[in-house]
């Protein structure tokens, strides 16, 4: 949920944060990410590893591939990459 608010925070017409609360904002999305490390060792649930995943990247300013990592499942990844070696 929280890679999928970020993700959201920057599209269309959606305020901007404020000011006072940027700081923490960012901190706390630093700590999840911190939490889903400690997490993903154990992880076998294909949801909680991409949800993991998605706060990683976009922790690390890798936003396109948070939302990729977000939106297609890996059956979905795996028919883009059947469909790319066909043509």
């Amino acid at each position: 949920m929280v890679a999928t608010i970020e993700l959201a925070r920057t599209q269309r017409k959606n305020p901007a944060l404020p000011q006072w609360l940027e700081e923490e904002y960012f901190h706390a999305i630093r700590d999840l990410a911190q939490i889903g490390l400690a997490k993903f060792a154990h992880a076998e649930d294909s949801y909680v590893i991409r949800g993991i995943l998605s706060v990683l990247a976009i922790c690390k300013g890798a936003r396109s591939y948070g939302k990729l990592l977000l939106e297609y499942s890996e059956e979905e990844l795996l028919d883009f990459e059947e469909l790319d070696l066909k043509s």
